[in-house]
């Protein structure tokens, strides 16, 4: 009997300890340095869009799950928001934050960018924001300050999608790629067709790179599809759509508007390659991701 006892009180303590890690904004202070908290706002599914509108069709995309806004007011000084995005996954609060940022900084969960006003970090499976409506010292001072916290707060880090690996490290410019898994994003960094050609979809992992080699720059993107079948449908359809003369046995093709293409499909995985200014860089792109496999 008493073995049974204390097996009860350890699993009772290993699912309080397991609750206790889980990050939760509720856990943000009600006051800090000389600012108290005024607000704070929930939101779920699409009820996003009362709080960002248009904004909130990049998080609906990438699977959001809840957001969290706090505001701070202190006497006299401009107000202080935290914005805290919960994602059904850690690679979706990851996607986000490659919509967001310009530049890689590390100063903040796992990858983040600081300015002024406002810093932005992803961890784990949240995207956050901090941000002030003006600059002085005290507000300056707030969001750094709470951008620290809720690093400190959320416990655990996030897995990076793995075809993020397949990118070529020589050629890949800084900060320069975006993962997604919704056609939208790949058609507004760069216009392939005003449909789905790809069947991109929430079952695919998508990375859109901006590439230099020689001074040019190309864009490389790579699908990866549930199973060979599904790429390879895809590649059919694609060459077929938009590249009808594409020759099976050459990978690269001069389109109608002067720049060069290639596409390929290897396992699971659609790879092309756009803008190229000529075959000899075209190639050069092509041949450097495979050699770093």
């Amino acid at each position: 009997m008493k073995n049974y006892f204390l097996l009860a009180i350890m699993c009772y303590l290993n699912s309080f300890l397991a609750m206790a890690e889980k990050f939760s904004a509720d856990s943000l202070p009600e006051q800090f340095q000389v600012y108290r908290m005024s607000d704070r706002l929930n939101y779920t599914g699409k009820e996003l869009y009362d709080y960002i509108n248009e904004g909130a069709e990049m998080y609906l995309s990438y699977g959001f799950a809840n957001m969290t806004a706090c505001k701070y007011n202190g006497e006299n000084l401009p107000q202080v928001t935290v914005e805290i995005y919960e994602m059904t996954s850690s690679e979706n609060a990851f996607g986000v934050y490659t919509q967001s940022r310009d530049k890689e900084e590390f100063d903040y969960g796992q990858g983040s960018q600081s300015f002024l006003d406002f810093i932005l970090f992803w961890k784990d499976r949240y995207f956050v924001i901090v941000s002030t409506q003006e600059i002085v010292p005290q507000s300056e001072s707030a969001i750094k300050y709470l951008a620290e916290l809720i690093d400190r707060l959320i416990p655990d880090n996030g897995t990076i999608p793995a075809i993020i690996n397949d990118l070529p490290k020589e050629n890949l410019l800084p900060a320069g790629f975006l993962y997604f898994h919704h056609y939208i994003w790949l058609n507004a960094y760069y216009f392939i067709a005003n449909h789905n050609i790809l069947q991109i979809n929430e079952h695919t992992d998508a990375v859109l790179a901006k590439c230099a080699v020689d001074g040019d720059r190309l864009f490389l993107l790579l699908v990866e599809y549930p199973d060979e079948t599904k790429a390879a449908e895809a590649d059919k359809r694609f060459r077929e759509k938009y590249a009808p003369e594409l020759n099976p046995f050459d990978p690269f093709i001069r389109l109608e508007d002067n720049t060069w293409f290639s596409i390929w499909q290897k396992g699971n995985q659609l790879g092309a390659i756009f803008n190229g200014n000529s075959r000899e860089k075209t190639e050069k792109l092509y041949k450097s991701i495979f050699s770093e496999k």
